[in-house]
C-alpha cells in the first residue's frame, strides 16, 4: 500500500497528541492484550460514529471537524495497540492517508485542525471534585451513569454502562465531556 499523505513526522504528531489523551484519559497505551472483544467493539463503534458524522456533514467545517474526529479516532486504536511507526498497522494507517486525502482535496488544513480539535478535547476533564459532581449531575438527567476516574491531577467522567442517548449507543469505558468542556472552534481554520 502506498501512503501519499501521511507521513512518519505527521504520523509521530498524531501519535504523541493521542497518546497525551490516551494517557490523561486513563486509556489503554501500547497494551495489545487489552484490545479485548469489548474494547474493539468500542473503537469500531467510535470510528462509525465519525464517518456517518462524515457523511452527513453540511459545511466544510462540519467535514473537517469529522475528518479530525475520525483519525482521531483511527490513532486511539494505534496508539492502544502500541503501533508507533506508520507501517506497523498499514491497514490503519491506509485509512488515515485516505482521510488525509479526503481533507486535501477538501481545501482543509489538517493539523492546524488537528491542534484545535486535540486541544478542546483535552478540556474534557474534570478539574475538580465539584466540576465532576457537576457533569455527574448533568448526564444523570440525560439517564447516562458516570464514573469518575482520578488520572494525576485531574478526573476523568466515563461512561458506567452501554446506554442510548440522543438517538445513539454509548458504550461503557466512553469518555464524555465535562460540563465545562470548551468546543473546537474550527470557524477561523476552515474557508466556509
Amino acid at each position: 500500500m502506498k501512503l501519499t499523505s501521511l507521513t512518519q513526522p505527521i504520523y509521530d504528531h498524531l501519535y504523541r497528541d493521542i497518546s497525551e489523551f490516551r494517557n490523561t484519559f486513563d486509556l489503554p497505551v501500547n497494551d495489545v492484550d487489552s484490545l479485548d472483544d469489548k474494547a474493539d467493539t468500542l473503537h469500531t463503534s467510535l470510528i462509525i460514529e465519525e464517518l456517518t458524522e462524515l457523511a452527513e456533514a453540511d459545511s466544510r467545517i462540519e467535514q473537517a471537524d469529522a475528518i479530525v474526529d475520525s483519525v482521531y479516532v483511527l490513532m486511539g486504536r494505534l496508539v492502544h495497540l502500541g503501533a508507533q511507526a506508520m507501517t506497523d498497522r498499514l491497514e490503519i494507517s491506509y485509512l488515515i492517508d485516505l482521510l488525509l486525502c479526503v481533507a486535501k482535496n477538501r481545501e482543509i488544513d489538517f493539523i492546524a485542525c488537528w491542534d484545535e480539535v486535540h486541544s478542546s478535547n483535552m478540556s474534557k476533564v474534570c478539574r475538580n471534585e465539584q466540576e465532576l459532581a457537576e457533569t455527574v449531575a448533568f448526564y444523570a438527567k440525560q439517564g447516562v451513569e458516570i464514573v469518575g476516574s482520578q488520572q494525576g491531577d485531574f478526573i476523568i467522567a466515563k461512561c458506567a454502562k452501554d446506554v442510548e442517548m440522543a438517538g445513539k449507543v454509548v458504550r461503557q469505558g466512553k469518555v464524555l465531556k465535562s460540563v465545562y468542556y470548551r468546543p473546537a472552534d474550527l470557524t477561523k481554520l476552515v474557508k466556509a
